[in-house]
């Protein structure tokens, strides 16, 4: 299970034409990677709801990508049947319990529904 040390809603981009708000993880373990989540909102049974639409694994370290390093990989795409540890529960399981457990994280959903709000509102003017 990857734990939750900071969440931060960055700002609004777009991932593969959809809509999506970049939030940024720092993880509770030691060795567990930092993240870049891609949350889009989506309204479902008149509720707003929000999906994960990519995940990347940042491996950016000053020691070697302070400047243009080709030779690193400094960010990954997480697939979902990467995600989490292996065996049980199954890694599309874990990605929705990591899914639950951001949006819970304090001032997350809060942050989420102000930045798409704010977002939607400007489209309309």
């Amino acid at each position: 299970m990857y734990y939750i040390k900071d969440a931060k809603v960055i700002r609004l981009t777009e991932v593969g034409g959809v809509e999506c708000a970049e939030i940024a993880v720092s993880p509770g373990a030691v060795d567990d990677p930092e993240l870049l989540v891609y949350v889009s909102r989506s309204a479902e049974n008149g509720s707003e709801q929000y999906e994960i639409i990519r995940m990347l694994r940042s491996d950016a370290r000053m020691e070697t990508d302070w400047f243009n390093n080709d030779l690193h990989q400094a960010y990954g795409v997480i697939a979902e049947d990467q995600f989490g540890d292996e065996g049980w529960p199954q890694p599309a399981v874990q990605r929705e319990q990591f899914k639950q457990l951001l949006l819970g994280y304090i001032g997350i959903a809060e942050s989420l529904h102000e930045k798409f709000s704010s977002d939607s509102a400007s489209h309309k003017m």
